[in-house]
């Protein structure tokens, strides 16, 4: 890996990267250690059962909440203070969800919980973007997926064994330690990117805060094709996994009567895959081009699926039928999800703070909505959930040829 752009060590440059995987990795886990214990949680203030998918909706809404105000912001006064006030406010709210009293309280509190989301892809990759090169940030991206996706892939197995043994509250008093020590690791390490000079000439530039400024750049972002349909493209291709990790516990626990353990059991093979999809990621980022890379995996997350229909509906719609095309699709979205962000991201030239926040608040209401749909359309019926994983599939490649990757295309690699 090449030196930073930026006059950073390396060594400190993959130290900040270190903390901001930990810190992604607690907003992750906060959700996925707590998605089995909602029935749980559910019963405890004797809510209904549409709570279980939508405290998962409310934590999703809560993460594209801020998206439009901190890219802007970021752009003005820099990452690092950004950054550090966000993973200050995950600390505080996750003290404040362990002191629920009410299933409306509980939802609520998940919502402001979620907006430590905001801070990850607006502030803390878009530095990463900054301050290396494109392959060597799509690689780093990688390494830290995987690190991130352990809170899935342990989640909902820790969950399950937490809700066996301890209160569900537990599991909010061992984050909010663990916050802490992300927030002393941003503070002590994370760069700044904004208003410095680059090893190669030229500078990150500072952007005015005037609405004027904001306005044009927003409104360039929206007049720019190939980022409005990415941002889409992006979002539907996270429809599935947000949706199985809602509806899960509904799917397994609730309709096929396994037992805690076993749902988190087999949550191992599915966010495993999404393992094994970046570690081939890393692989083919020394030998092929971002967008051949972002077509392979685009085909791979499709194709599986249009299978998370067809098997449940030859097979007569058993749980374990949806199991196969849900673990190909994962390994799928591994390969695909960090070089279509790239590719987004430098379909513009406006400045990644902004480019970023619209970028994800649009993906991230694009899932809130899929999960709200899915836990609509679900009705206890596993083919009509491939179903709908089918048609999300087929809309996700829709997007992203009526603008991303058609477009990128013609553009050079950065």
């Amino acid at each position: 890996m090449a030196k930073p752009l930026i006059y950073i060590t390396r060594r400190q440059a993959l130290i900040f990267a270190s903390f901001l995987v930990l810190y992604e990795f607690l907003t992750y886990i906060a959700n996925d250690m707590i998605m089995p214990g909602m029935i749980k949680v559910v019963e405890s203030f004797h809510g209904p059962e549409s709570a279980v998918a939508t405290s998962l909706t409310a934590y999703v809404l809560g993460g594209a909440s801020l998206q439009l105000f901190l890219g802007p912001i970021s752009d003005r006064y820099g990452r690092r203070p950004v950054m550090i006030f966000g993973a200050v406010f995950f600390f505080l709210c996750t003290v404040v969800i362990a002191s629920s009293n009410s299933i409306d309280q509980f939802l609520i509190a998940r919502f402001f919980q979620g907006m430590g989301l905001c801070f990850i892809g607006v502030v803390g990759y878009a530095t990463l973007q900054e301050i290396f090169a494109e392959m060597d940030a799509i690689r780093l991206i990688a390494i830290m997926a995987n690190v991130s996706i352990l809170a899935p892939l342990l989640g909902p197995l820790l969950g399950a064994v937490f809700i066996h043994y301890f209160s569900w509250r537990f599991i909010f008093v061992i984050i909010g330690l663990f916050a802490l020590l992300a927030l002393w690791g941003l503070w002590r390490f994370m760069p700044e990117s904004v208003g410095k000079k680059k090893r190669g000439g030229g500078q990150i530039q500072r952007i005015s805060l005037s609405p004027r400024v904001i306005a044009t750049n927003y409104k360039n972002l929206l007049r720019n094709r190939s980022f409005i349909s990415g941002s889409f493209a992006l979002g539907l291709l996270g429809i599935p996994c947000v949706a199985w990790i809602a509806l899960a516990p509904i799917i397994m626990v609730i309709d096929a009567k396994l037992s805690i353990i076993q749902y988190g059991l087999w949550q191992l093979p599915v966010f495993g895959a999404a393992i094994l999809g970046n570690w081939s990621l890393i692989h083919l980022t020394r030998s092929a081009s971002v967008k051949k890379i972002v077509l392979t995996g685009s085909i791979i997350s499709v194709l599986s699926l249009i299978g998370c229909f067809v098997l449940p509906w030859v097979m007569h719609g058993g749980y374990k039928w949806l199991m196969p095309g849900m673990i190909t699709y994962f390994f799928g979205l591994g390969m695909t999800n960090a070089p279509l962000t790239r590719l987004i991201l430098f379909s513009t030239p406006v400045a990644k703070g902004t480019t970023s926040a619209l970028m994800n608040m649009l993906s991230m209401c694009t899932q809130a909505l899929g999960i709200e749909c899915a836990n609509i359309l679900y009705t206890h019926s596993n083919v009509h959930f491939g179903l709908y994983c089918a048609l999300i599939g087929v809309a996700y490649f829709v997007f992203l040829n009526m603008g991303v990757f058609l477009r990128a295309v013609v553009l050079p690699d950065h």
